[in-house]
């Protein structure tokens, strides 16, 4: 299987918001991984609370809910802001202290916004990309079964797929995360060859695939 991007212009208005819920996306994803208790806690909570048919006791209990998680994140960041910082707990906390507060106002029933440093880091990743006239480069990303191919003009970058730690979905992007924190923003709209609704699960695959069989081969 191959899919095939030829990158243009990022000057969709929409891109903002949905770079920031990528980036929410990928911070809850290593929050998970640093603190799986905390989320099997929070997951739970959520679980019980959805199945409550009466909304004002709904109510009362995810306000219980988000003071839980605003103390459990305030505990995380204490040490993770103290020397040596540890970031793995300053996202963990950041993100529990986000969620507990998004609970504790659950009445205005608003979507939940993207924590400042996630809008932070979309606006930083979309300015890279809207500094550069793509119309005039022709960039081109190709997927298949050796891993990701970026051309254009004299420069050529390979990764592996081994390399490629994980992939995000919006309404008109996905966000590959490769090399620890490289990340490569691609829009819907430039994929040429391939089927979109098979992108994001073949890309999950390979990962999980190629993850696997390094762990395999390491132990």
């Amino acid at each position: 299987m191959e899919f095939l991007f030829r990158i243009t212009n990022y000057d969709e208005p929409a891109l903002d918001a949905e770079t920031a819920e990528l980036m929410q996306q990928r911070l809850e994803v290593r929050s998970r991984e640093a603190v799986p208790g905390l989320w099997k806690v929070t997951d739970r909570l959520n679980a019980c609370a959805a199945r409550g048919p009466d909304w004002e006791k709904r109510r009362r209990r995810y306000r219980i809910y988000g003071a839980f998680l605003v103390a459990l994140g305030v505990f995380a960041l204490v040490p993770g802001l103290m020397e040596p910082r540890i970031p793995s707990l300053i996202a963990s906390g950041g993100f529990a202290v986000v969620m507990g507060v998004w609970c504790l106002c659950l009445r205005e029933r608003k979507p939940l916004r993207p924590p400042a440093s996630c809008r932070k880091e979309a606006e930083a990743l979309l300015a890279g990309r809207r500094a550069v006239n793509w119309s005039e480069t022709a960039v081109e990303v190709r997927f298949d079964e050796t891993g990701m191919t970026v051309s254009g003009g004299v420069h050529r970058e390979e990764v592996s797929g081994e390399d490629m730690n994980g992939v995000f979905e919006s309404k008109k992007l996905w966000l590959l995360v490769y090399g620890g924190e490289n990340a490569l923003l691609l829009q819907k709209k430039d994929l040429i060859s391939g089927e979109a609704e098979e992108f994001l699960p073949y890309i999950q695959g390979k990962i999980i695939e190629n993850h696997s069989s390094y762990k395999g081969e390491s132990t």
